[in-house]
């Protein structure tokens, strides 16, 4: 898994501090420790996944937004069924990160695959 490009890491770090401003205004700090949760667990790992692609940066943020906000919590609940939910919640951080480590490895053989 590599990083963005160093414009692309200011460009996300102006918008993070953005948005954890704002949600320190209007909520206080627990609002921008919501926040900053939020961004951790839905955006961060389906960002590594979409930035194996050839997607513009605001798609994958945009995108990231939306498959973490469905993905994450489905997988999180389901999981907690079985488990301690806190747990869960960490198991499926961590598996969410593999993936976008597993499809940035094997990225051309699943281009192969499906093409």
């Amino acid at each position: 898994m590599k990083l963005p490009k160093i414009e692309n890491l200011k460009f996300i770090l102006v918008m993070v501090l953005v948005i954890l401003g704002f949600f320190f205004f209007i909520l206080g700090l627990s609002g921008m420790l919501a926040a900053l949760g939020i961004i951790l667990l839905f955006l961060v790992p389906a960002y590594f996944i979409l930035d194996n692609f050839d997607l513009k940066q605001d798609e994958k943020v945009v995108f990231s937004f939306f498959i973490g906000v469905g993905i994450f919590p489905i997988l999180a609940y389901w999981l907690g069924f079985f488990i301690s939910f806190r747990l869960a919640m960490f198991l499926t951080f961590i598996v969410l990160i593999v993936i976008g480590m597993l499809v940035g490895k094997y990225k051309k053989n699943i281009i192969k695959l499906f093409s």
